[in-house]
């Protein structure tokens, strides 16, 4: 379906919906269940279960205290922009934004490198380009697992063009679509504005159907969605955004083997906002992405043995093309960049349980190949291949009330090419490089029925010192990078409407690579046949802190949730010289806040988000003086829904960032700020 196809009928799916609104008068309203944010999490679906050993995405006993879920329903209570938004209200992220290539980027509690998986599917490293795009109509649940400690969920360390300044994963996303529980649809849209500019719109279509019975020999399910946004902008901000998206879901039982499909598509248009100087001067710079296109194949295979035995296969392909458009406000200078990169791989696991104990055995290879400038590189032709393995066991003693885990990865790059400089195509052609060793170990003690102490330990060693083009200024070698982990965690659960969570975490990472600074902290490099490349340095980096989190349901219909994250120490060492970056280069603290109320036909969300003052922001350009985050954040909505004709139709009412705070984040042409107040109305129905 073209773009403009989508559109009209997008348009009319606006229109059947506020046909539907102006008969409200006539429609019943409908109770509404409260959310409940203490009750253990049981999901109809297996592979979503976080005790199911048919769940691929499972974490240890002792690594639950480290992962946060978003389900549906939470979901719908913050009402975010999109995943970015969403993902910026899990506890310890701080979300920075850039009008520059990339520019998304999430930090978890100071710093790290996160892997994106959507349905199985690896995501490549233009994420940052990616994400914004995925409808969150689409979603059924996302895992954030801090931490990273649990080591069957992908490789350490991501497939594709090397050159990150950390080389061992420190945390993963899960996104998990829908499945339809029954025959059933839902259609919205929504039109929301900020300030000045121009009406944003967004229109989604979900439909769905299941087949068969648990007890039929064949069972299962289809679905399928589209989805269309336009936040348009003006010369003056010019961080405009559109998309148009589909996706497919099929799913099939037949006795004990299962099979579950997923296909996405997506395109669109994402312009990087000016910069306002120190000045408060508009950088000229007029750069834009159009067209972004990302589409993605997954599937997963279950064959479940017995209820002890289970065999999980995964499979998937993603492919993602940018064309880059670099011109100017202040003059007619052109030119284009196109960039492509092809991502597919594959992973086998076995979890086996013998009684008490449980065993996870399970491989993976994966390959990203890409061609075409990418972000600062003006080349790039890579060709690189993932292949790791892990193994696991978890012990349960004293009648569950002691549970042991420990595990080992070992993950191997080969290199069939990986060059940045056109002259020399084939460079590093058929390189091992040396292998990724992972050890993790963990410990969930429960002390009483309402109290239990969690304990994770990680050592990774990232075996090369990284990206080929990665060269110091003296010529001195670089070394692998090596990660310890820490992390203790006390839960307790006096009253349900009373659970708090502290957690201490002590992150040691010995050589961290970073670019060579200089002189007033500009980036140093070198040319090579007309070419920039940046000097590099390593470092020593240690992040500590505390993380206190809390949640209840007070009565039936309100419940709260919040977190806060302070960190103590960001320290770096490089040459003997010990830098902290607390409140310089990270927050030193970070605050998350829901609040829900039901009461009869309505439903009421407010959420905040706090994150405290840093000074610095680095970039291709160096690293730059200014004044970023200190802010406060305050988003809420109230909902109705009401039964008309069989179907139920809901409007909400929502507003983001009501204190119209523009607020910045980075600054490298100038800073990037927030829009400010955006007040919206979305109209969905369901049948």
């Amino acid at each position: 379906m073209s773009p403009s196809t989508m559109k009209r009928s997008m348009s009319f799916i606006m229109t059947l919906l506020l046909i539907q609104s102006a008969n409200i008068a006539n429609a019943e309203p409908v109770v509404l269940d409260g959310i409940n944010v203490t009750a253990p999490s049981v999901s109809k679906r297996d592979d979503l279960d976080p005790k199911s050993i048919t769940n691929p995405y499972r974490v240890e006993s002792s690594a639950g205290f480290g992962t946060e879920v978003f389900t549906r329903k939470e979901i719908e209570a913050y009402a975010p922009k999109d995943v970015f938004d969403l993902l910026n209200k899990a506890a310890g992220m701080n979300l920075t934004y850039q009008g520059r290539r990339s520019p998304f980027s999430l930090d978890q509690r100071g710093g790290g490198q996160l892997t994106y998986i959507l349905d199985g599917a690896i995501l490549p490293s233009s994420s940052s380009r990616i994400l914004q795009k995925i409808p969150l109509s689409d979603i059924e649940e996302i895992q954030v697992v801090r931490g990273a400690t649990s080591l069957a969920l992908g490789p350490t360390r991501t497939p594709g063009q090397w050159g990150t300044t950390s080389g061992v994963n420190t945390g993963f996303v899960v996104i998990r679509t829908k499945h339809p529980a029954k025959t059933e649809g839902v259609v919205s849209a929504y039109t929301e504005k900020s300030e000045s500019l121009p009406f944003a719109t967004g229109e989604n279509l979900y439909v769905g159907s299941r087949f068969g019975t648990a007890a039929s020999l064949l069972s299962g399910y289809v679905a399928g969605g589209a989805a269309a946004y336009d936040r348009s902008s003006n010369d003056t901000w010019f961080d405009g955004q559109n998309g148009q998206s589909g996706i497919i879901n099929a799913g099939a039982t037949v006795g004990k083997l299962s099979v579950a499909v997923t296909g996405y598509a997506d395109t669109g248009r994402l312009e990087m906002q000016r910069g306002v100087t120190y000045t408060g001067a508009l950088a000229p710079d007029k750069w834009y992405y159009d067209p972004l296109t990302t589409s993605v194949l997954s599937s997963t295979v279950t064959m479940a043995w017995n209820r002890d035995q289970v065999t999980i296969l995964s499979l998937f392909k993603t492919r993602f093309e940018q064309d880059e458009h670099n011109e100017s406000f202040a003059n007619a200078i052109v030119s284009f960049r196109r960039y492509s990169e092809e991502s597919s791989g594959y992973s086998l696991r076995h979890n086996a349980q013998f009684g008490n104990t449980l065993v996870q055995l399970g491989g993976q290879i994966n390959n990203s190949n890409g061609f075409g400038p990418n972000l600062s590189n003006p080349y790039n032709n890579f060709d690189t291949t993932v292949k790791g393995w892990s193994g696991s066991v978890e012990q349960k003693l004293f009648d569950g009330a002691l549970t042991l885990d420990g595990g080992y990865r070992r993950d191997l790059t080969q290199s069939a090419v990986s060059s940045t400089v056109a002259a020399q195509p084939l460079a590093n052609h058929d390189v091992d490089m040396a292998p990724a060793h992972v050890f993790a170990l963990g410990a969930r003690w429960k002390i009483h029925e309402m109290l239990a102490l969690n304990a994770r330990y990680f050592h990774g060693d990232e075996g090369t010192p990284s990206d080929f083009s990665m060269k110091t200024k003296t010529g001195a070698p670089l070394h692998a990078e090596k990660q310890e982990r820490v992390e203790l965690a006390l839960e307790a659960a006096p009253a349900s409407y009373f659970k708090p969570t502290l957690t201490w975490f002590d992150y040691n990472i010995d050589n961290q690579k970073s670019v060579l600074l200089g002189a007033n902290n500009a980036l140093q490099f070198y040319t090579v046949n007309g070419e920039t490349y940046y000097w590099y340095t390593e470092a020593d980096v240690l992040r500590r802190g505390i993380e206190l989190a809390v949640k209840g349901d007070v009565a039936q219909n309100t419940s709260y949730s919040f977190s806060w994250t302070h960190l103590t120490t960001n320290r770096t060492t490089t040459n003997g010289v010990i830098t902290d970056g607390v409140g310089v280069s990270t927050p030193e603290d970070y605050f998350t806040a829901l609040l829900s109320h039901t009461w009869e036909k309505y439903r009421a969300n407010i959420s905040i988000k706090q994150v405290s003052s840093w000074l610095t922001s680095a970039s291709p350009v160096g690293i730059q003086n200014a004044d970023l985050g200190d802010y406060t954040t305050v988003d809420a909505n109230i909902m109705r829904t009401f039964s008309f004709s069989g179907s139920r139709l809901t409007a909400t009412l929502y507003g983001r960032n009501l204190g119209d705070v523009h607020y910045s984040t980075r600054y490298v042409t100038g800073y990037y700020p927030d829009r400010g107040r955006t007040l919206g109305l979305e109209l969905s129905m369901a049948f």
